[in-house]
């Protein structure tokens, strides 16, 4: 197909991509989302993830099927990313379907996490860890994100995604009979924890702490500290911790 070339920043596809990259609710309607730089599109090739558009400042290197190929300016691949220094190749996909995480023996779930950055990271760790799959509660930062996608680093597109209320985590922990461990400042430690073969690992925001209901009904677990710092990033916990658990099961 014939590329299609944009020279205005008004251009009404301009304004399309940037609402995809910035608003949960409308990447949601219409059941797509933006992905930026060479190693995301390259993923995505690699994965077979069909693309609608392929959106680049001149000919792409690579030149996978694309329905749609729109040639762009500098200026309007910084509009596009939001970023000073995009690299000159974007796309657009279909927003990945989230699963159903019933089989899951290793389940990551993340609990009002807020940053994107700590969610892509955590999702890529426990793609790269081996765990199962991420069930994200409803306060948590969409995984879709543009920063969250980044740092993801494509595992996004790789790792099984759930998403849900707290009810519907705990209906699944029961159904399934699911040792729940809990990140918290103050447990058992990690080393020490006798794991089963099918668990589940609750990370939360850093600054709140897990929720009262899951401190209350799960067991919690730390990471030792030398007493200089409190805590560490989510993030840096949650690798932790993914790490420490993953022997529990094959």
């Amino acid at each position: 197909m014939v590329p299609k070339n944009i020279t205005s920043l008004q251009h009404p596809f301009v304004k399309y991509i940037v609402s995809l990259r910035k608003e949960r609710e409308f990447r949601r309607e219409e059941g797509k989302i933006f992905v930026m730089g060479t190693k995301m599109v390259e993923e995505l090739i690699r994965s077979k993830t069909p693309i609608h558009a392929l959106i680049a400042e001149e000919g792409p290197d690579i030149s996978p099927a694309a329905e749609e190929t729109f040639l762009v300016t500098e200026e309007i691949m910084k509009k596009m990313t939001g970023l000073k220094q995009p690299e000159p190749i974007a796309a657009v996909v279909s927003l990945p379907l989230f699963k159903n995480l019933s089989s899951a023996s290793r389940l990551l779930v993340l609990d009002g996490v807020s940053d994107p950055g700590n969610v892509g990271t955590v999702i890529r760790t426990a793609l790269a860890l081996g765990w199962d799959g991420v069930y994200l509660l409803e306060n948590t930062c969409d995984p879709f994100n543009e920063k969250a996608l980044r740092a993801a680093k494509g595992a996004t597109f790789r790792l099984p995604l759930a998403e849900g209320t707290w009810s519907d985590f705990l209906s699944m922990v029961t159904k399934k009979s699911l040792t729940v461990f809990v990140a918290d400042t103050v447990g058992i430690d990690v080393k020490k924890c006798n794991a089963p073969s099918s668990l589940a690992l609750i990370l939360s925001r850093e600054s709140q702490g897990a929720r009262k209901e899951a401190t209350e009904l799960f067991e919690k677990i730390t990471i030792p500290m030398s007493g200089q710092m409190e805590s560490l990033n989510v993030a840096s916990a949650g690798a932790i911790l993914l790490y420490e658990l993953r022997g529990a099961v094959k």
